[in-house]
């Protein structure tokens, strides 16, 4: 009797191992297969809590936010949570709608393709400008490599973004070179090129930076370092911009680069008006 159960038992587990087997569980670990974007809004507008996006439609699905819970602010964009996080649709004509106290404030559609790139809402009554994220950052050896073969401390990326209106409703009309220098240079050391001249709605290659610093602040194990940045306009003068005081001021501006990482600087903003012109970074990786 007890070998008999033992039978029993025995071809249970058989059928239970051939199930198993025959409804083999799947993760699907590839790419994502459609468009991937990130959306920014960068209208030249007061940076406050009244002006910020209350919720992201696309294709008539709340993508982002709901009545105010964790809405998309002015110069900033969404998903924002972690660095290198995308939305995904499918690829062609895609609607956007932004929503600010139950009202529908943003209504248009954008061509969107099969890869990663940034969808950029300059003016909530025109069409939103489209950007290749230029996605992968580093080659496939890795940051590492790309350190050796510059034969430096250290290196980040930086891609330039043109956004600036000379005037409200008027984009400003030439071409801006992005520049920068490292913090320990001497006055002598020339600035360098972040890709070459762009107009409005156009983004440079992203480049590589290079700077010089092997520490961070102390008890921290960041890499890092000052860059000083200038604009260059199309006469290749420094550009001139209004400051808060109301006074034309050469533009300048420093941020700090950290080993490895991948940055946009979006020039927005008003040349000659308020709110005045400014850079926001925003970190792709």
């Amino acid at each position: 009797m007890k070998k008999f159960r033992f039978l029993i038992i025995a071809f249970a587990a058989l059928l239970v191992l051939g199930s198993c087997k025959k409804h083999e569980l799947w993760f699907p670990m590839d790419e994502f297969e459609g468009a991937e974007f990130q959306l920014h809004y960068m209208e030249p507008v007061v940076n406050n809590t009244a002006n910020s996006i209350d919720s992201v439609y696309v294709n008539d699905v709340l993508y982002s936010s709901k009545d105010g819970g964790g809405s998309l602010a002015v110069y900033n964009g969404v998903p924002s949570m972690d660095v290198g996080k995308f939305f995904g649709v499918k690829e062609g004509n895609v609607n956007i709608k932004l929503m600010r106290k139950g009202e529908v404030i943003y209504d248009r559609n954008v061509k969107l393709e099969k890869k990663k790139q940034n969808v950029i809402i300059h003016d909530l009554n025109a069409d939103p400008i489209v950007i290749d994220n230029q996605y992968p950052y580093w080659d496939d050896r890795g940051i590492a490599g790309s350190v050796a073969d510059f034969k430096t401390d250290s290196v980040a990326k930086v891609m330039f973004v043109n956004l600036l209106y000379e005037s409200p409703g008027v984009p400003y009309p030439g071409k801006l070179q992005y520049m920068y220098r490292r913090q320990d240079a001497a006055a002598d050391d020339p600035w360098i090129n972040i890709g070459e001249p762009v107009g409005f709605g156009e983004a440079t290659e992203r480049t590589t930076v290079i700077f010089h610093y092997k520490g961070g602040p102390a008890g921290s194990n960041y890499i890092y370092q000052r860059l000083n940045y200038r604009i260059l306009d199309e006469s290749g003068n420094d550009l001139m911009v209004m400051n808060t005081k109301g006074t034309m001021v050469k533009y300048s501006d420093y941020w700090n680069a950290y080993l490895g990482r991948v940055y946009m600087h979006f020039f927005r903003g008003y040349r000659t008006a308020t709110p005045v012109s400014g850079v926001t970074q925003w970190s792709s990786l």
